[in-house]
């Protein structure tokens, strides 16, 4: 099966849910951000102390939190570092403990790991 993934536009489309998810976590206030937790946990920073008032904007910001937050904590790091903090792959490996080739390895599998959680895999024809 790996063959018949395409890697460059499913790493389009995971690069497109990480924008698409920016904007909805600003949808629910302006001075909202994405970031990590001292446990490497996304945080959730909701409007709301009602959930039952929560949007759907706001549901669909927590479900994403939550896919996240259930996935390997390194490639939660490494999604969140390069894709929301802009961060350039040689800065994000400087923070871990891994070689180019390893981490350039780990980071294709947490893009493949959540494209797949989120159905956004692209085959090749």
């Amino acid at each position: 099966m790996k063959n018949s993934i395409d890697y460059i536009k499913t790493v389009q489309n995971v690069k497109r849910f990480f924008e698409e998810f920016q904007y909805l976590v600003f949808l629910l206030g302006p001075r909202n951000k994405i970031q990590l937790n001292s446990e490497g946990i996304v945080e959730k920073k909701l409007i709301t102390d009602d959930s039952s008032d929560i949007t759907a904007i706001g549901k669909l910001v927590q479900l994403y939190t939550e896919i996240l937050n259930t996935m390997k904590p390194l490639h939660r790091f490494i999604l969140i570092k390069c894709y929301i903090d802009k961060q350039k792959d040689i800065a994000t490996m400087m923070e871990l403990p891994y070689e180019i080739a390893q981490f350039k390895r780990i980071k294709k599998q947490a893009v493949l790991s959540l494209a797949e959680e989120l159905e956004i895999i692209v085959e090749k024809n």
